[in-house]
């Protein structure tokens, strides 16, 4: 990741006073390449949940959004923070609200 605010929102995620190596295989960088999980979107039959930050650096929301509409049962939340934002503080607790409203509808018996 070598957006700007990449190295800041990661350090977000991390706990003070941790030491976490800077690192990643070199083999990932042949993977990352091809890496477009997105294109089969139209193949989920199941209901899936897009969670979208408008302002993301890493994975922008107009890509995102794209592939979304081509899920069958794909249902989008969208929120004003950025990548790594909706992992900390009160962005983490309202993504987490949303996420279990949608497994409660999916997934308890019945739904």
């Amino acid at each position: 990741m070598t957006t700007p605010d990449a190295y800041s929102g990661y350090l977000k995620l991390v706990p003070e006073d941790t030491q976490v190596p800077n690192e990643v295989a070199a083999r990932i960088g042949l993977k990352v390449i091809t890496y477009r999980p997105g294109l089969l979107t139209s193949k989920v039959v199941c209901p899936i949940l897009f969670c979208v930050c408008e302002t993301d650096s890493v994975a922008p929301a107009a890509p995102t959004l794209r592939y979304a509409a081509r899920a069958p049962r794909g249902e989008v939340k969208l929120y004003r923070e950025g990548h790594f934002d909706i992992y900390v503080d009160d962005a983490f607790d309202r993504v987490v609200a949303d996420q279990l409203e949608f497994l409660n509808r999916h997934l308890k018996p019945g739904a």
